[in-house]
């Protein structure tokens, strides 16, 4: 007998409710999974009361740490609204040490992000946010929900520990459990771009049944010009110094034309600019535009020497920095979050041959469209940007 129309829904309807919400794999991984988290963020939102506002609020936090994630090759499993949950395919291989690296240079850069998204929270009216990074490394069971049906979602002590551990985290901080500790110890000489990285104890993380399992836990820290320091205090190790006044604001109009261009020349002449691309032939049309624009240049093509150098430079002896957004090691992304925590005001213009303005806009705090260079480059253009970047 052939079912009528009323039917098949009804059958339809009774198959769905007959699929289990979550359905594993047949296998198991071994990978890094990341937390990060809000700290407070129930009694912060509650004074906000703008329900626009706080949209604003987790929207800022939620999309800056998932892009960072990304672009560290992280993979974002889901969003809880307060925290972030990732992890890294390539670190299934645990003799990569690049995916490894990735892991503490993605934790790092949450960390040094905080200063810049919440002098743009301050910006737009709303209350500052802290949180707290936690990573693991371990075997995770992978399953498909009902609700998500194309994400993995991840089961297994791996992601219990890194959850329980990540409330031992520094505000603004990292933690690891002994599980990536062990992996990644073995090179820690090779990871931060602005010194050795070391690991701290800072306590341990118990779980007790039939047999106790006792987990030693592990605080991120960085070298900064040989001294060890928490990350943390990054703005209290790197001096910053008032900005002088520049030289002759106003320009007088006396004489016209002629007189103006010797002002620009003159201010040219004292604008030091970064370059930061590591295409040398790229690099080298940009120096000659902007030595033939009178300006000084000190030019780079890895960007991880770039950081270490503006790291141990005054913090206001650049006037503007200009990156490409694709380079190894280091992309435009990264870079700019490291150079924002060292000197919140130096002004960074990006030149990239993709359409990434709005996404630019989107996912770093003071970046606008002007910000940003497209490719390929007009020297005429390439000049005015410089200029009108470097007089704000």
């Amino acid at each position: 007998m052939l079912l009528g129309e009323g039917g098949e829904e009804s059958k339809r309807s009774k198959e769905r409710e007959d699929e289990e919400e979550i359905s594993f794999s047949n296998k198991s991984q071994s990978c890094c999974v990341c937390f990060v988290s809000m700290i407070d963020s129930i009694e912060t939102t509650i004074l906000i009361r703008d329900p626009d506002k706080v949209r604003r609020y987790y929207s800022v936090f939620i999309n800056t740490m998932a892009a960072i994630a990304r672009n560290f090759d992280g993979k974002v499993i889901k969003n809880t609204g307060t925290s972030l949950i990732y992890y890294f395919p390539k670190t299934s291989d645990a003799s990569n040490l690049s995916a490894f690296n990735d892991v503490i240079e993605c934790g790092v850069t949450m960390m040094v992000a905080n200063k810049i998204i919440n002098i743009k929270l301050k910006e737009e009216g709303l209350p500052s946010l802290q949180y707290k990074i936690s990573a693991d490394y371990g075997i995770v069971e992978v399953a498909r929900s009902l609700s998500s049906p194309a994400t993995d979602d991840f089961f297994g002590s791996t992601m219990n520990v890194c959850a329980k551990i990540n409330s031992m985290a520094h505000t603004n901080g990292m933690v690891i459990d002994s599980g990536l500790y062990h992996i990644v110890n073995k090179f820690s000489s090779s990871f931060s771009t602005t010194g050795q990285c070391y690991f701290q104890k800072v306590g341990e993380y118990s779980i007790t049944g039939r047999v106790k399992h006792q987990y030693t836990v592990y605080s991120v820290i960085v070298g900064v010009e040989e001294q060890v320091v928490n990350i943390l205090d990054v703005e209290n190790q790197i001096p910053k110094l008032q900005k002088s006044a520049p030289e002759n604001q106003s320009i007088e109009h006396e004489g016209g034309e002629i007189k103006e261009q010797q002002q620009q020349q003159k201010n040219a002449s004292t604008t030091i600019i970064m370059l930061v691309d590591d295409e040398p032939d790229t690099m080298l049309t940009y120096k000659t535009f902007l030595i033939g624009g009178g300006y000084n240049v000190d030019t780079f093509t890895d960007p991880k020497d770039a950081l270490t150098h503006f790291a141990q430079v005054n913090p206001n002896n650049y006037n503007l920095v200009v990156m490409d957004i694709r380079m190894p090691n280091l992309n435009g992304i990264q870079l700019y979050y490291r150079m924002k925590a060292i000197n919140p005001d130096i002004k960074i213009l990006f030149v990239s041959a993709l359409d990434a303005a709005q996404e630019m806009v989107s996912i770093l705090p003071d970046v606008g469209v002007q910000e940003v260079i497209k490719k390929p480059v007009d020297q005429k253009q390439f000049l005015y940007k410089i200029k009108t970047a470097a007089m704000k």
